[in-house]
């Protein structure tokens, strides 16, 4: 699929949600990332809520193909959820797990389980059309740089609660896009109140298939140059923690600000594309929540 035709289908499907998501806010079950940070009364009930605000964020350079990379960034923020008689629609600000699209199909008092219809997240494509076989080495250097992709996945996703402030939840999908692999993860998450300051944590384990670290940082025999020698990873798993905290300013404006820390695995550093064992992200935004 050429890449104007990606950047199409991902902005009908942000079009889609936003349209889908102005709904007034009722608290829902979802990404860790929304249970986590805002608790998980009323998990099961239909609703949504709807964000907009401006943030900013601070993130060193892991790939050399980030050529428009910069330490500290402005950005709009549109977040928001909703929910229906079990179909969800996701856009968490803060989650580490892309874009979702599912259904909610069972539900006990400590446990809910979730089909992942679409889930998307950035990825690398190589340009399509070209053999790099039939390229010298500068063409070669410059295939292998590659553009912005996507990762589109389907699966499910297992969450379970203990009490209002501790949450489990295990994802595994697959990607029907561009065959990309396998991703799962299983996060833990605690939430406290000091005051008005709402606290969270966030301890987290992802595998990432051969296939998919392949995908994104190998390097076939046929595309190997000086610059990017030939490189085949194999499987992974990669560990962080997150720490946020959120503070309402008004009824309806609310300050967060979140830490996250990631150790990259061997076989993300020992790619040619990586400049670093680490990933190092800061946050932070004001919203309008409506």
């Amino acid at each position: 699929m050429s890449k104007n035709v990606k950047k199409i289908s991902l902005g009908i499907i942000q079009i889609i949600m936003l349209t889908l998501m102005i709904f007034p806010r009722i608290a829902t079950a979802s990404d860790i990332a929304s249970s986590v940070g805002s608790g998980v009364e009323n998990r099961l009930a239909d609703g949504g809520y709807f964000e907009l605000g401006a943030s900013v964020y601070g993130v060193n350079k892991i790939d050399v193909r980030q050529t428009s990379h910069e330490s500290v960034q402005p950005s709009l923020l549109i977040s928001g959820m909703y929910q229906y008689k079990g179909l969800f629609v996701e856009m968490i600000h803060q989650s580490q797990d892309g874009i979702n699209l599912g259904f909610n199909f069972w539900n006990s008092q400590n446990w809910s389980l979730d089909l992942l219809l679409a889930n998307l997240q950035s990825s690398w494509s190589r340009s399509e059309g070209v053999d790099p076989s039939m390229l010298n080495e500068a063409g070669r250097n410059a295939y292998l740089m590659s553009e912005e992709s996507l990762y589109v996945g389907a699966g499910f996703r297992a969450t379970r609660y203990w009490g209002e402030r501790y949450v489990f939840q295990y994802r595994l999908v697959s990607d029907y896009y561009d065959d990309q692999g396998i991703l799962s993860t299983a996060r833990l998450g605690t939430s406290w109140q000091v005051r008005n300051w709402n606290f969270h944590a966030l301890a987290s384990i992802e595998y990432s298939s051969s296939t998919l670290n392949s995908y994104l940082f190998g390097v076939s025999d046929e595309e190997a140059t000086d610059l990017f020698p030939e490189y085949q990873p194999g499987s992974s798993f990669n560990y962080g923690m997150e720490l946020g905290v959120a503070y309402p300013l008004s009824e309806s404006f609310v300050f967060r600000a979140m830490y996250r820390f990631k150790i990259l695995p061997d076989e993300v550093t020992d790619s040619p594309f990586n400049q670093t064992g680490y990933v190092s992200f800061f946050n932070a935004s004001i919203s309008y929540v409506f």
